[in-house]
């Protein structure tokens, strides 16, 4: 087994869950995360720059989020249908609340897709990842008020996009990207 096998497994055995988990929570979908797990270390043990990496585990997940965003784009404009949905045997937690709630995750996180850059990275870290801001900070190499600062400017963003796709916001999420 040759080093770069050796640091694949280990981002495996030490990151695997929190990179499965990510893609589970950007596609919402248990099947299409495995797929894109299989196809980001498909993806890391063929490129060419690895060694030149100095930490796999931010770069495994920008991959990851990437992956996750791209296969969101491809599928873009498809709503999820009742059938799609497992019946639940409350009735507060019916199919139809299951799918409103399905559906409004899917246009956050596509408009979340639609972000540039580090607005989108950071938005990740922060609300899917839960990394404080410090964290955040260091990991894009500014303080953790710019990093705040960038959240603040993404949140407005998102905002934006969410109010002109008819809706005014509230629903998706956006009243938890308050702090």
């Amino acid at each position: 087994m040759d080093q770069r096998q050796k640091q694949l497994l280990k981002l495996l055995d030490d990151n695997g869950g929190r990179l499965y988990a990510l893609l589970y929570r950007l596609t919402l979908r248990y099947d299409v995360a495995e797929d894109l797990m299989q196809e980001m270390f498909i993806k890391l043990c063929d490129f060419k720059g690895f060694d030149d990496v100095k930490d796999l585990w931010p770069y495994a997940r920008r991959v990851a989020i990437n992956l996750a965003f791209d296969w969101r784009r491809k599928r873009a404009n498809r709503f999820v249908g009742l059938d799609q949905v497992s019946e639940s045997c409350s009735k507060e937690d019916g199919p139809v609340k299951k799918a409103v709630r399905q559906e409004q995750a899917d246009r956050l996180l596509s408009a979340v897709s639609r972000l540039k850059g580090a607005f989108r990275e950071i938005v990740v870290l922060r609300y899917l990842e839960q990394v404080s801001y410090e964290d955040i900070g260091k990991q894009i190499g500014k303080t953790p008020h710019h990093a705040r600062s960038i959240c603040h400017r993404a949140r407005q963003q998102l905002r934006g996009m969410l109010s002109s796709n008819g809706s005014d916001g509230t629903g998706f999420g956006l009243e938890a990207c308050n702090g």
